[in-house]
């Protein structure tokens, strides 16, 4: 062997001893989303992860599962435990774990108000504390929920009608006058058209992906509420990423959180179009409307962790 080979192969030896500029690994991150790419909250992830990808090459790199890899509803406990290290999806899927982080979808501030005021930093700390991770980000802002109906509604009331719902609006809809009932998304369009439901709880966003918005014909306005869809990674993985990795993730979250009314109000303004060429009309049944659903349902998230949900009530609104 040449003395030259045998002098660099010292150097590189003796620059990994003494920590010398060897460049740490990129990290490469499992994801996996709660909902596909086209679909109307599965998009923003999917576009942020590109962003991702791009800015902190060499550094992080995530790599999204196929759609059906993990069920949703299974993701939670998979990116706890380690199987996944990022998940995109809402609290409301793992509600039985950290009821908290319901009052993110009632808060009256924007996710970078709340990183401002400590109140992200909270419900961060109970994120690593009940579910081993790391609470990254969160998109929604801007996008309410509504009632939608194919029969018009009177009184401000629905009495008489079966009204497919979710937990955080079931409490609201009874005491208006509405027979509840729980429907998996995929089988609703085939609940309206059959007429054995009169109508449904969702976003803004999105009733045109199920087909649903051609057996729609009522949008009860106000919207109430907001989307939630927070960004996750597995805290034991976070903890053994370099500062490097993390602050470029933690800096792109923070570019997201800049872009994301840009975003937004160019896809509502598509969604509202979709439903106005449908026929949609919109129903106003004044502020006391989302008020009531507001106060109902920080009532129920309060008995569940009265300390807790009490705190971040006065961090949340304004």
């Amino acid at each position: 062997m040449k003395k030259t080979s045998v002098f660099l192969l010292a150097a590189a030896a003796a620059a990994v001893v003494l920590g010398g500029p060897v460049r740490a690994e990129t990290a490469v991150l499992k994801a996996a989303s709660f909902l596909p790419e086209k679909a109307s909250f599965g998009w923003p992830f999917y576009r942020w992860v590109k962003e991702v990808n791009k800015s902190c090459a060499g550094q992080v790199r995530i790599d999204v599962l196929a759609p059906g890899s993990i069920k949703a509803f299974e993701q939670p406990n998979a990116v706890k435990n380690g199987v996944i290290d990022m998940m995109s999806g809402p609290a409301t899927y793992y509600k039985g774990t950290i009821v908290e982080g319901d009052t993110m979808t009632l808060a009256d501030l924007t996710v970078s108000e709340m990183r401002k005021n400590g109140a992200l930093e909270f419900i961060n700390k109970l994120h690593n504390e009940k579910m081993n991770v790391q609470f990254l980000t969160y998109f929604g802002d801007g996008i309410p929920f509504h009632i939608y109906t194919r029969k018009e509604i009177k009184n401000g009331r629905f009495d008489g009608f079966s009204i497919r719902t979710a937990p955080i609006y079931d409490t609201m809809l009874r005491e208006l006058g509405a027979k509840t009932v729980t429907i998996a998304p995929p089988e609703v369009y085939t609940a309206l058209e059959r007429g054995t439901v009169d109508g449904y709880g969702w976003p803004i966003w999105g009733i045109a992906d199920f087909g649903w918005h051609k057996h729609t014909k009522y949008r009860v306005e106000p919207g109430f509420f907001k989307v939630e869809v927070g960004t996750l990674i597995n805290l034991d993985r976070w903890k053994k990423m370099s500062d490097a990795q993390r602050g470029c993730l933690n800096k792109m979250a923070l570019e997201w959180e800049k872009v994301w009314p840009a975003w937004r109000d160019s896809y509502t303004a598509k969604e509202i179009k979709k439903q106005d060429d449908a026929g949609v009309k919109a129903v106003n049944l004044g502020p006391e409307f989302r008020k009531r659903a507001h106060d109902l349902y920080w009532d129920a998230l309060e008995k569940a962790s009265p300390d807790n949900v009490r705190k971040l009530k006065k961090l949340l609104l304004k």
